[in-house]
């Protein structure tokens, strides 16, 4: 199944689901469901939501932080956003696999190199100031380069 009109595999994404869901003593909980997501949006908006609900959950733990620093849920805050990172950099490479492949497939499909415009191809590796008699003077003022 392809989500998103992204190309995003099914492996993918239960890869970043399961960093996203805790065991619980009554069950598994879902931090956030990552196929429904996927389902709607693009992996883009995804990845922008999952950063945006991580730096959330960054400035509720200061909060906590400032209150008591012996809070349990503390440890909850810094778990959950260690598996919100995880998720997301398991995205992020994804979407950057998938970048190199679309760019090797393009490759594939040409099949040739396209030429470069000779004239500024060869202007850039053989340019020559002419207006200058290649002599070496001294600098007048020690800022200032040898013309």
């Amino acid at each position: 199944m392809v989500y998103g009109g992204s190309g995003m595999t099914e492996e993918i994404i239960y890869e970043a689901q399961q960093y996203l869901t805790i065991e619980k003593e009554e069950g598994f909980k879902r931090i956030i469901d990552i196929e429904d997501l996927m389902k709607r949006h693009n992996l883009h908006e995804v990845i922008r939501f999952l950063k945006e609900y991580f730096r959330d959950k960054e400035k509720g733990l200061r909060n906590l932080l400032l209150m008591d620093k012996c809070q349990k849920k503390i440890d909850e805050y810094v778990a959950a956003m260690f598996r919100m990172h995880m998720a997301i950099k398991t995205l992020e490479t994804a979407k950057e696999v998938k970048i190199i492949e679309r760019s090797q497939h393009r490759t594939e499909e040409s099949g040739q190199f396209h030429k470069r415009n000779r004239r500024s191809d060869h202007r850039s590796r053989s340019w020559k100031n002419r207006s200058h008699d290649e002599k070496n003077r001294p600098a007048r003022y020690p800022t200032q380069r040898a013309a």
